[in-house]
């Protein structure tokens, strides 16, 4: 939580002044009393102090706290809707994600999660499409054309080696040449997600990458797709590399993913499109201490109301 007016808090601190001056000057008014020569009959006669008697005192003393807080302006952080926002979905197509590990194979089932995703994400939102094997190509820039964007994915085929720096470095010049920065130069509505099950074997290093991705502010998201049993019809063993594909997230900022299966797959995507179409933004949450004073202090006049001492 943090405050709009934060210097209202102060006013706290004169709670205990002002409980401190309370009890001197009952205490002075005592001193002050005349002289009784029965001192038990006084006792006898005068009301037994009962803890309720502090009741009024300390709901109006929670009041002018809850007064003070109103003051001070608090706010949360929630999630709403962004809205606009640019996704460029890079997808790995190297002669690993023909692996049937993943029914009905890799590849397929990368297809068939980001149409899903596509689809359900607001049509105000642009996507773009970058495949990558031994080289990345832009296949889609940012576009809300969702109909170009199915033919783009329908085109995939596993071929190739893996240049994950190249695929990210291409996505952040898609970004670049489609979104306008805002005044500190950062694309805060722009998201990467990667799909891959391997580490890159070619092309400019990953590292290059990162460090464009965070001078422009846009974080990866990385899946890692498949399981340590992947094979191809050759014999060669195809696992998917988590730690790189990790690591690559973790630099940016963003989250890392791992999948099994084309469900789990689908998922990831579905958790994905939640998280990057909503931003956090603070908002004011004034009303809630406010009330809560009210409240307290109408509670406080009730309560002085009624253990006031009455006169027969």
């Amino acid at each position: 939580m943090t405050f709009v007016a934060p210097w209202f808090l102060a006013l706290i601190a004169l709670i205990p002044l002002g409980l401190i001056a309370r009890a001197w000057w009952r205490g002075r008014r005592g001193r002050a009393g005349v002289p009784h020569p029965d001192v038990e009959v006084l006792a006898a006669a005068a009301p037994r102090l009962r803890l309720r008697r502090h009741l009024p005192l300390a709901l109006a003393v929670l009041a002018f706290a809850g007064m003070a807080v109103a003051l001070a302006r608090p706010e949360v952080e929630r999630d709403q809707p962004r809205e606009q926002a640019t996704i460029m979905l890079v997808m790995d197509v190297s002669g690993s994600m023909a692996a049937e590990d993943v029914e009905p194979y890799r590849l397929r089932a990368a297809q068939d999660a980001a149409l899903r995703f596509a689809d359900e994400a607001p049509r105000n939102y642009q996507i773009g499409l970058v495949s990558f094997s031994g080289a990345a190509s832009l296949l889609l820039p940012p576009t809300t054309d969702r109909a170009a964007f199915e033919r783009a994915i329908e085109s995939l085929v596993p071929d190739g080696a893996t240049a994950v720096g190249d695929a990210v470095s291409t996505a952040l010049d898609a970004i670049r040449d489609s979104d306008a920065p805002s005044r500190d130069g950062k694309f805060e509505s722009a998201r990467i997600l990667l799909l891959s099950d391997g580490s890159s074997t070619t092309g400019i290093p990953v590292s290059t990458a990162i460090d464009q991705a965070k001078e422009m502010g846009v974080p990866v998201f990385t899946v890692a797709l498949g399981t340590e049993e992947g094979v191809l019809d050759n014999g060669q063993r195809v696992p998917p590399d988590g730690p790189a594909l990790s690591g690559l997230a973790e630099a940016t900022g963003g989250d890392f993913y791992e999948t099994r299966d084309a469900e789990s797959l689908g998922a990831v995507y579905e958790r994905l499109g939640s998280f990057i179409g909503t931003e956090r933004v603070p908002t004011e949450v004034t009303g809630w201490p406010a009330g809560l004073a009210a409240i307290l202090l109408v509670m406080a006049g009730v309560a002085a109301w009624r253990l006031s001492p009455r006169l027969p």
